[in-house]
């Protein structure tokens, strides 16, 4: 009997232990950069002209509007990487999708190819839309 306790107890610590160090895996993937609002967002991205808001939108949900003076990179095109490898990293980023989704995984890219400063949009343009902001459209 005292044997299966002994075992119960360490499979009961193990799982504890990986449950532990998923959950804070989980955690360190879901960080990315730093969350502004967009009412931070706005006013920190444009207090320097050396400042880049980066769009990470598709070509597709540009055309549906973005923030004045974005640049774009496609996160989920095959270049990705190649893109941003041609901005100069010493600049400030302030980063956004359309939910956030798709930025998180953006910055943390960035910062592993030696972004130092690199901010984001919290909620993405659904919440700068929602909070006011305006978006330009493209003209076509």
């Amino acid at each position: 009997m005292e044997f299966y306790l002994t075992n119960i107890r360490r499979v009961f610590i193990l799982a504890t232990f990986i449950l532990i160090a998923g959950l804070g895996q989980q955690a360190y993937a879901q960080e990315g950069a730093p969350k502004l609002s967009p009412e931070k967002f706005e006013m920190e991205a444009k207090k320097k002209k050396k400042n880049v808001i980066l769009d990470v939108r598709t070509p597709e949900e540009v055309e549906e509007g973005y923030i004045e003076g974005a640049e774009f990179a496609n996160f989920l095109g095959e270049d990705f990487e190649k893109e941003l490898s041609k901005l100069n990293k010493k600049r400030t980023y302030y980063v956004y999708c359309r939910s956030a989704k798709r930025t998180i995984p953006a910055t943390e890219k960035m910062k592993e190819m030696g972004f130092k400063k690199v901010y984001m949009l919290e909620g993405g343009l659904n919440n700068w839309i929602e909070s006011g902001r305006p978006i330009t459209k493209p003209k076509n």
